[in-house]
């Protein structure tokens, strides 16, 4: 397969809990301060009329991203693995209020651009070279459709976080977004520079449904949600973007999956909360390959300042 220059360290399944007073403005007592994941994996083989265990596994609580905070911006997250040492850290950095750049220790960076008062673009770079650029189509001051282009440059970076993305994309889960590049990327192997869409369709403040796009190939993802506040909707000034329907406001209870190939997946999602705050979500999920059953649970865990 085509190297996948952006797409590989999906970190954040599901990370959009930091509660706020009124879009675009914090609670500075509810911001993130960290978030915790644990899960359970187990692995069958069905023969002879029965399924049979093959692997059983769980990963213990640990601590998974620590956020870091100037005021009330956020300045840098950074991001462990399950034994407890650092992966990296991103780097936000702002033009006022206005978020322009994310980067990481090395030349990899993400620039975003803006025009007209709202996002136009974002941008990824290993050095100066540019890997990958998504430009923004926007109607009636929310986003419609993002036009996504990824070029082979044979860079040295093996991968650019993708997580920064749940930031800019209205999506629930990060593993949506994943699972549907993935199979972007796979539909493309015979280009060098390839381009695809991704549109959104809304009900009132929360997309509905997300499809993507590449030649014949399509995807969608369609959304029902709950009644409390989706706090990455005030993470950043939205009035900098000059746009404030960037993010659903409510948080997602489900997920449909639906692609060209007849593939077909359900994800829930259950949430604890103190007051409108999230401190728990979790999703539990069968995947099932003819006489292969993978099932997971995935747990992450809120803690605010």
């Amino acid at each position: 397969m085509k190297k996948i220059t952006l797409l590989v360290a999906v970190l954040a399944l599901g990370l959009f809990f930091v509660s706020c007073n009124k879009e675009g403005q914090f609670t500075p007592k509810n911001k993130i301060d960290r978030v915790c994941y644990s899960g359970t994996y187990k692995y069958e083989v069905y023969s002879d009329g029965y399924w049979s265990t093959q692997n059983n596994s769980n990963t213990s609580k640990y601590i998974q991203e620590i956020w870091n905070w100037d005021g009330k911006l956020l300045k840098s997250i950074t991001y462990y693995n399950s034994d407890g040492e650092m992966s990296y850290t991103e780097n936000y950095e702002y033009d006022g209020k206005r978020l322009v750049s994310i980067s990481w220790g090395s030349a990899g960076r993400y620039t975003i651009n803006y025009e007209k008062g709202k996002i136009s673009s974002i941008e990824a770079y290993d050095g100066t070279v540019k890997m990958f650029s998504a430009d923004f189509t926007h109607e009636n001051g929310k986003i419609t459709n993002i036009r996504c282009t990824d070029y082979d440059n044979k860079s040295s970076v093996n991968a650019l976080p993708l997580n920064v993305f749940r930031f800019f994309i209205p999506e629930a889960s990060m593993e949506s977004i994943a699972m549907s590049l993935a199979k972007i990327h796979e539909k493309a192997t015979t280009k060098d520079i390839y381009s695809y869409d991704i549109k959104f369709e809304w009900d009132g403040k929360n997309v509905s449904k997300v499809t993507w796009e590449e030649g014949a190939y399509w995807e969608s993802n369609e959304y029902t949600y709950d009644n409390k506040l989706n706090p990455y909707a005030g993470l950043f000034d939205l009035d900098e973007f000059g746009v404030t329907e960037i993010l659903s406001k409510n948080n997602v209870t489900r997920r449909v999956y639906r692609d060209s190939d007849n593939d077909y997946k359900e994800r829930d999602y259950i949430y604890t909360y103190d007051g409108k705050v999230p401190t728990m979500q979790t999703c539990s999920y069968t995947n099932t390959y003819d006489n292969y059953r993978y099932s997971y649970t995935d747990i992450y865990y809120y803690e605010y300042k």
